[in-house]
């Protein structure tokens, strides 16, 4: 035919020989022999003969393509009919494929099913009965393929590889599943359970990798989790024994890392889980307060009282934050459904107080205290990392402008008593409450450190004034006594009551004495002395024993009253000679003479003041193994809690009156 193909073109005929030689083979040989196994009863007869005689059809038409090459190139090229390869392969669509695919189909998903019982199979076998599915597809409409290798390569087309395999596939393994996972509901706990649709899930991806087309992997591991998860969720997730909650209080940490896995693969699958670690958190965090509730309780009983200073609750619960927020952090990806879960919950913990007199802002409040004034002995990194701790609980409390008030209280104390650690750690505090609550916030705070720190500079300049005026001799000789001034700023202050005292003469004149210098130097600003804020060191002799005792400008003036009097004196005279009221002279005559160090001896109760029958002395027995002491007083102010509610609730007044006038004056716009 080649010699001779200047006379006459066989081409035709040559090409109808090649495609009845083809459909011949198939008729004649592939059939019979399929039909043969179509019924057998070995599971994968079909699957072995299927897979042998599409890999020897590859052969062949690969071999007839070569072989008359030339038709492609002329004949087929000129006449645009189908390639040898496009009719070989739709051949083998029409007289094999069509036949057997049913067959083929159930043998594929049979030995599918066989392995996920953990039985092996043979998996070159299956992937070449799948290879059949998609090339199938492309060969029933392409008609230009040049090789079977470019059939393999092509882009395929899966429209039969999804109607007559990939359909029944995530149709079988949905009912694969919901067999199992009822069975393993039943028999094992949340974990295990876990630990088994992780591994079915990982199975299911190595199939695909190994003989499914990568474009059913998304839908079978859909049809799984749907199966495996999405209808189990709840269940598994609010397990009495092994739930969420389970794993939370036991700190199964792997455990929690594949649930969040797992779970996180379903459109609302995190929803519950968020809401259980709230709940969790609630418990936790209520079953703290409900302890310290009971202890006061019991103390109460006792006739005894719980300290605010009791640093057990705020660590508690530091440390209950800490560890789930670790939690959140490093198991769950910092995931925004259990950020907001993990902050509601401490929400409703933080303000949901003990008893009406024992609040958590209170607790709080002292606890950073407890920190900044050095009670607890940390060095600069731990008292850092403490402090972040109160910010990420203060973070969480409803009536952040009490915190601040009582902060404030706190913060004045600790400077004026210079029982501090260090300026450094509380500007750091004020920033971490500035960056939380705006600058508006701490301004008061900042105010007051920033008196502090200027008024040092003030008392070096004041008592460099006052040696020189003692080095020119023009001092009396009763202002020989140190005298140290802290200038405040009043706004950045709490406000104290102004009360009337009467100085002693020594301290009249250096008191006049830095109003002069003072006055001097800033023409425009007015003093005013709170004496209740001030200290006084007052050596004493009792018994022949000095001692040096810290106490306020009120004790020390009471106590100065007895230095030159020998004989009793009366509570009345006491207070005229003081320029006090009876309150007062009752809380500073208590604490000198019912108080821990008796200064004073008094008649009646030894532990109340009578003010009309009391008559009161030196004690010239008194004796302290400690030379250096303070005697602490009450506050003179009474309720310290209900003159912050007063004054938290007036700013609060105010704001509600200047947001409903806003309100007004926009409408009215």
């Amino acid at each position: 035919m080649c010699s001779n193909a200047g006379l006459y073109d066989h081409s035709k005929a040559l090409y109808d020989r090649t495609k009845d030689e083809i459909e011949h083979v198939l008729q004649h040989y592939v059939v019979p022999e399929l039909n043969k196994n179509k019924y057998a009863d070995e599971g994968n007869a079909i699957l072995n003969k299927f897979s042998h005689h599409w890999e020897n059809h590859k052969v062949f038409v690969k071999w007839m393509q070569q072989l008359f090459r030339h038709l492609d190139n002329g004949y087929i090229a000129n006449s645009s009919i189908s390639t040898i390869t496009s009719v070989g392969l739709k051949l083998f669509f029409d007289i094999v494929f069509v036949q057997f695919k049913a067959e083929v189909r159930e043998s594929l998903l049979n030995a599918i099913d066989t392995e996920r019982d953990g039985i092996n199979i043979d998996q070159d076998l299956l992937r070449s009965c799948v290879e059949v599915f998609p090339v199938m597809g492309l060969s029933s409409k392409c008609t230009t393929l040049k090789t079977v290798q470019s059939a393999l390569n092509t882009q395929p087309d899966l429209s039969v590889y999804e109607s007559d395999l990939e359909i029944s596939l995530l149709k079988r393994t949905s009912d694969y599943y919901a067999r199992k996972s009822r069975v393993w509901l039943e028999d094992q706990t949340t974990p295990e359970y876990l630990t088994r649709a992780e591994m079915a899930l990982k199975a299911e991806r190595n199939r695909v990798k190994r003989y499914l087309h990568p474009s059913t992997q998304s839908k079978l591991l859909c049809a799984c989790e749907q199966e495996l998860l999405q209808k189990y969720k709840g269940p598994l997730i609010n397990h009495d024994q092994s739930g969420l909650r389970s794993l939370l209080a036991e700190d199964r940490n792997e455990d929690l890392r594949r649930m969040f896995n797992l779970f996180r693969r379903l459109a609302d699958g995190l929803s519950p889980m968020a809401l259980m670690t709230k709940k969790f958190v609630q418990s936790e965090g209520n079953k703290l307060l409900q302890e310290r509730r009971d202890l006061i309780h019991s103390l109460k009983s006792k006739g005894r009282k719980l300290s605010s200073n009791d640093p057990d609750l705020i660590d508690q619960l530091m440390t209950l934050h800490s560890k789930m927020s670790r939690l959140v952090l490093e198991l769950f990806d910092n995931e925004a459904q259990f950020q907001r879960a993990l902050r509601e919950a401490f929400q409703e913990v933080m303000n949901a107080d003990t008893t009406s007199d024992d609040s958590n802002v209170e607790l709080l409040v002292v606890h950073t205290d407890r920190i900044l004034s050095g009670k607890l002995k940390l060095d600069e990194e731990e008292v850092e990392n403490r402090l972040e701790h109160c910010i990420q609980l203060f973070q969480f409390v409803s009536d952040k402008d009490l915190y601040a008030e009582l902060y404030r209280e706190r913060l004045a104390k600790r400077l004026l008593s210079k029982k501090y650690t260090s300026i450094h750690a509380e500007k750091s505090m004020i920033v971490k409450m500035k960056t939380q609550q705006g600058a508006p916030f701490t301004t008061k705070l900042e105010g007051m450190v920033n008196d502090f720190t200027v008024g040092k500079d003030i008392d070096q300049t004041w008592t460099a004034h006052l040696n020189k005026l003692r080095a020119a001799n023009l001092l009396a000789n009763r202002t020989r006594m140190d005298f140290s001034v802290q200038v405040l700023t009043q706004g950045f202050w709490p406000s104290q009551k102004q009360r009337d005292l009467q100085l002693s003469h020594e301290m009249r004149d250096a008191k006049s004495a830095f109003n002069t210098w003072y006055t001097e130097r800033h023409s425009h600003r007015v003093l005013s002395w709170v004496y209740i804020l001030g200290d006084v060191v007052v050596k004493g002799n009792f018994g022949g024993r000095s001692y040096d005792m810290t106490m306020t400008t009120f004790q020390a003036m009471a106590l100065l009253a007895f230095a030159c009097k020998k004989e009793a004196v009366a509570f009345p005279e006491i207070c005229e000679h003081m320029q006090i009221d009876e309150p007062t002279g009752k809380r500073v005559l208590h604490s000198l003479a019912c108080g821990k160090y008796k200064l004073l001896d008094k008649t009646g109760h030894h532990r109340t003041i009578n003010c009309k029958t009391d008559l009161f002395e030196s004690n010239a027995i008194f004796y302290s193994k400690l030379k250096r002491f303070k005697v602490q007083m009450s506050m003179l102010d009474g309720d310290f809690k209900r003159k912050v509610n007063v004054e938290i609730q007036q700013q609060r007044g105010f704001g509600i009156d200047a947001t409903i006038v806003r309100i007004l004056k926009s409408r009215k716009r």
